[in-house]
């Protein structure tokens, strides 16, 4: 099981919607917008999960004069998630609204996320929590007689926006652990046992599975006394094969990211950096991430021993 670095979901913006008209005057109503029980049908749908460790969602949406996105990204590994809606009602007037629900480290982006939304359209109207952003504009007057047009345009730019959100999330959520799935994959077999203890400045995690075994040793590495920077890493296994360890080992060896590797029968060693990203990492950082990440895929199967072997 190769070390993995403490992720760092990029808390980013959210990518605004392109609009195929432009603001027309600012509304002095109420920004408030209550989400309503249905979006009505459902025209377009993007599904993405990552093992147990995330999990997106976007869709498209129509109902009457209605064109609606509604986007989920589910970080389970950080307990923290992100709900948008963009809604047009197409008329005289015609109004633009963004309901975004932030939970999690999300939440600390709050004002990031609000002043995004405000710069957005000309006109938009906001009102901002730390869990709870909306936004309200009045856009250009749209007729009867184009109404149905308008929504098709719409519709299009709305399926496109989530194809942008699929490849932003996609792209982020590469680093976490877990097999991808389309967001309701079924999960192999799951770990009977996995448990992670940090005690005497040494990490150790066990994983048990009905046929075989592992037990992970991670120590700070010292040369003569002195700290080296790097992290020595101990996996032994159990009902594992001959074949299947000269893979993990090889696999091992092109990793760029670690050295030293050395494989004796069903043992493996090898040197992982203390400094991960531009930040230093603490076997209590280890812990965490081992604890929150890996054991829950484990033992749920989302997550398998080969994903940790042979995936980036």
């Amino acid at each position: 099981m190769k070390s993995l670095s403490i992720t760092s979901f990029f808390k980013t913006g959210v990518v605004f919607l392109p609009f195929v008209f432009a603001a027309c005057t600012t509304d002095d109503s109420s920004s408030g917008w209550v989400r309503p029980d249905s979006f009505g049908e459902s025209l377009y749908e993007r599904q993405l999960g990552k093992g147990s460790s995330a999990k997106f969602n976007c869709a498209v949406y129509t109902r009457d004069n209605h064109a609606t996105l509604e986007m989920n990204l589910d970080l389970m590994a950080y307990q923290s998630e992100l709900s948008a809606v963009y809604d047009v009602e197409v008329g005289e007037p015609t109004y633009y609204y963004v309901d975004l629900t932030l939970a999690g480290m999300f939440q600390d982006e709050a004002m990031d996320f609000c002043e995004g939304i405000k710069e957005s359209v000309d006109g938009m109207k906001t009102s901002c929590s730390k869990s709870h952003i909306q936004g309200k504009a009045q856009l250009a007057d749209v007729s009867t007689g184009m109404s149905s047009f308008m929504l098709g345009n719409l519709v299009t730019a709305l399926k496109g926006q989530c194809d942008d959100f699929y490849d932003t999330y996609k792209e982020k959520m590469a680093e976490f652990p877990g097999a991808w799935n389309n967001g309701n994959a079924e999960p192999g077999e799951p770990a009977l046992l996995c448990n992670v203890n940090l005690a005497a400045d040494t990490l150790v995690m066990n994983v048990d599975y009905s046929t075989r075994s592992m037990a992970m040793a991670v120590t700070h590495y010292t040369y003569n006394g002195v700290s080296t920077g790097l992290f020595m890493i101990l996996e032994s296994y159990a009902g594992v094969s001959a074949d299947t360890l000269a893979m993990i080992c090889n696999a091992y060896r092109q990793d760029s990211e670690i050295s030293g590797v050395n494989c004796e029968g069903s043992v493996i060693t090898y040197l992982a950096p203390e400094t991960q990203d531009g930040e230093t990492v603490t076997l209590e950082d280890m812990a965490v991430l081992y604890k929150k990440q890996v054991c829950p895929g484990l033992l749920d199967g989302t997550l398998s021993m080969e994903d940790l072997w042979f995936n980036d």
